[in-house]
């Protein structure tokens, strides 16, 4: 009678442990979607009503033969089994699931700002293909500066204060995404331009106080554009191609917004174009330097040459650098133009040689000649060749170029500098690292920008920053040339101040090399 008991009671424990086995079984069924696991289930359900009919039967029977010992024994130990079996299976299942759902949001969000990311914008365009709605596009317009100049933990913590400002403006119909740097988007379902610009407005308005971060205050603007879905495009992933084109024009024009219009796309057509036909002029010495001189004022004698580089076209016009050159730095073109210029330049300088000239020529380079050791193998080799020597040419490059990566542009100038040539710090005081440029790069020469110059016969607040300029100059050793100069007034002033060396079209504007010669012939 004891036996019977004690199988009978492992039996129903055995149903106790299997039913309470199916619910989580059937929780991992929702999980898994396997035809495994629903075989599992239905296995367990038909073991308990195995179980059911072996405990009615045991009960029935008046004698307990092995089989049911056996049994017993054989069913509890699988009921035991499935019983921690199914808890860990579900238990494992879950923190995978955890797993990927963190995986999923980190691939879906910017780790930075949590603000979901490009991968998510696509996604979320992609899911409104059958909607009305705008794509805003945000860029910073100073970012760079205060991350090169503070460094980017502080560039960081500006970044996340910015996007919950950016965040704050967003309306209940609108979703936030960071794409990378300091760029934005928003989406909003809407296109209805007053309830646009209201969004524009408070974006600006939420600008107009600096951002304070430890004991630093920044001041920050945003370009923003903005194009229609479907108005402006019929394909959602377009939508920020145009979006990007509106934003660009703001930014250019110093725009506080830029909506999308057909113009847009037709100049970035153009563009491409152009693009194209560089590759082109290159290769077909297309090109020309023109020059402009920088005179000693004392003595109104010529002591120096700038090479600007002008592109002649076949009706007698000329494209400007400022077209070109710019599309130019988004490849490696910009690498073989500067190849070029500083050949040619080299070239001219043994015809201006000739004609009696015996100051330097200046010629400029870009931020991307000053991150490779291309400018310097080029310059070795003209050396070599007896066709260049280092004390006739300095190398301008703008302060923005220089902090593009200030560790590999100090080593590339101390390389260029051990050779003998010099280098002149262009558009001197526009930036935020003017001094960051002097105490870490080979500076011989600062050329203060024609902003501080133009307006300097009417504008003395002018006057204590030009002052200051020189008078760290001199402390540093370098040579000054102030650009812009434009009147005799300017002319004098500075020569009062003691700046003497002067370039602008008071003197002469950019001529071609056979000008000059006839113009300053010794």
């Amino acid at each position: 009678m004891i036996l019977k008991l004690i199988l009978l009671s492992s039996v129903a424990m055995g149903v106790v442990l299997l039913a309470r086995s199916l619910l989580p079984a059937q929780k991992i069924c929702q999980l898994d979607k396997s035809v495994g696991w629903r075989i599992l289930v239905g296995l367990i359900s038909l073991f308990i009503l195995g179980y059911v009919f072996l405990f009615v039967q045991m009960s029935l029977s008046s004698v307990i033969n092995p089989t049911f010992i056996v049994l017993s024994a054989v069913l509890f130990g699988g009921a035991i089994f499935v019983a921690l079996v199914i808890p860990f299976s579900l238990n494992a299942l879950l923190k995978l699931n955890k797993i990927a759902q963190e995986e999923r949001y980190k691939g879906f969000h910017d780790s930075l700002t949590g603000l979901p990311n490009r991968k998510h914008l696509f996604q979320s365009l992609e899911d409104r293909a059958d909607k009305v709605f705008t794509l805003f596009l945000i860029d910073l317009n100073n970012f760079k500066q205060i991350n090169d100049g503070l460094g980017h933990y502080m560039g960081d913590r500006f970044l996340v204060s910015v996007a919950k400002r950016i965040l704050s403006c967003v309306p209940d119909n609108g979703q936030m995404f960071r794409l990378g740097g300091d760029e934005f988007a928003i989406i909003v379902d809407t296109t209805d331009d007053s309830e646009l610009l209201s969004i524009v407005d408070t974006i600006h308005q939420s600008f107009k106080e600096p951002v304070a971060i430890l004991t630093y205050s920044m001041n920050t603007s945003a370009s923003i554009g903005m194009a229609k879905y479907p108005k402006d495009c019929d394909e959602v992933f377009s939508l920020l191609k145009q979006s990007d084109l509106a934003m660009y024009y703001s930014k250019k024009n110093d725009k506080s917004y830029t909506f999308y219009h057909e113009a847009l796309g037709h100049a970035s057509y153009e563009k491409l174009k152009l693009s194209q036909r560089l590759t082109t002029a290159i290769h077909n010495d297309e090109f020309q330097l023109y020059f402009q001189p920088i005179i000693d004022a004392s003595s109104d004698s010529l002591v120096a040459l700038e090479a600007l580089l002008r592109w002649p076209q076949a009706d007698g016009s000329f494209i400007m650098p400022d077209q070109f050159l710019p599309l130019a730095e988004k490849s490696a073109l910009i690498n073989l133009i500067s190849e070029w210029v500083i050949k040619e330049a080299a070239r001219n300088l043994i015809t201006l040689r000739e004609a009696g000239f015996t100051g330097q020529l200046h010629v400029n380079l870009s931020a991307k000649d000053i991150q490779t050791d291309a400018i310097s193998n080029i310059l070795s080799e003209l050396i070599d060749s007896k066709r260049l020597n280092p004390n006739d040419m300095t190398f301008e490059i703008t302060e923005h170029d220089m902090v593009e990566d200030i560790a590999k542009a100090r080593a590339v100038m101390k390389s260029i500098n051990e050779m003998g040539f010099s280098f002149s710090v262009d558009d001197f005081g526009t930036g935020f690292s003017s001094l960051v440029i002097l105490r870490e790069l080979p500076i011989d020469e600062i050329k203060i920008d024609r902003s501080f110059i133009q307006h300097f016969d009417s504008n003395d607040s002018n006057l204590p920053i030009i002052s200051h300029v020189l008078n760290l100059a001199n402390d540093l050793n370098c040579s000054v040339v102030a650009e812009g100069v434009e009147t005799e007034a300017i002319k004098n002033r500075l020569i009062e101040l003691g700046a003497t060396r002067h370039q602008g079209y008071l003197y002469s504007r950019p001529i071609d090399l056979n000008s000059v010669i006839d113009k300053y012939k010794q």
